[in-house]
């Protein structure tokens, strides 16, 4: 008999124990403490929007990134086989191309990286802009060829075709869409950003 009360004595500390931590210490150091934006959830755009909290959408700019560079292009001739670093700043310093086309996407992702939209996916080694584009130009300064820039979207919607090559008239290549009119169009792209910002909140220090 007295064992059974010792337990239920031990017992009822225990849990007193456990709910005093959970709600005199654990839930009020979490609502004081002070989260730094040194590594915001939202980008910029994101952040300086305002509106109708309801609304679903966001404004953003009238202007959408597009790569003078066909993602359908292919080669008969490559001059090399690269398997260094995955910069494409670094490898057009040294080499340049791994094609016989010195104008086109090296397509190792600097822009990628650059992206705060995360719009930008590769395909068939070239940079590809997608739906998720906000038009910001933050992507234009990574890239080492200068390929992409910023077109009025209701610019490319009203003319079918423009020429996604930013080679030279008389340069030699193989390339198989070199100065082709090419209708730009802009993929559907999975949007993880609600699961990457739990992942952030979970991983803060």
């Amino acid at each position: 008999m007295i064992v059974r009360i010792l337990l239920v004595f031990l017992f009822v500390i225990f849990t007193s124990f456990i709910l005093y931590f959970i709600y005199g210490v654990f839930i009020p150091a979490i609502k004081s403490q002070t989260v730094e934006n040194k590594d915001p959830l939202f980008s910029e755009v994101e952040l300086n929007y305002v509106g109708n909290m309801s609304e679903k959408t966001i404004t953003v700019s009238d202007k959408t990134a597009v790569v003078l560079c066909n993602p359908d292009r292919s080669f008969s001739n490559q001059r090399l086989s690269y398997n260094g670093i995955k910069s494409c700043a670094l490898f057009h310093s040294i080499y340049e191309t791994s094609n016989d086309c010195a104008f086109g996407c090296i397509g190792f992702g600097d822009c990628v990286k650059k992206c705060p939209q995360e719009a930008i996916i590769i395909k068939n080694s070239t940079a590809i802009i997608t739906k998720n584009c906000c038009g910001c130009g933050e992507c234009i300064s990574s890239c080492p060829k200068d390929l992409i820039k910023l077109y009025e979207r209701k610019a490319l919607k009203e003319n079918s075709e423009i020429k996604l090559c930013n080679a030279s008239e008389n340069c030699l290549t193989s390339c198989n869409k070199c100065q082709k009119l090419q209708k730009v169009e802009f993929p559907e792209q999975k949007n993880f950003k609600f699961w990457k910002s739990c992942y952030k909140i979970f991983n803060r220090k």
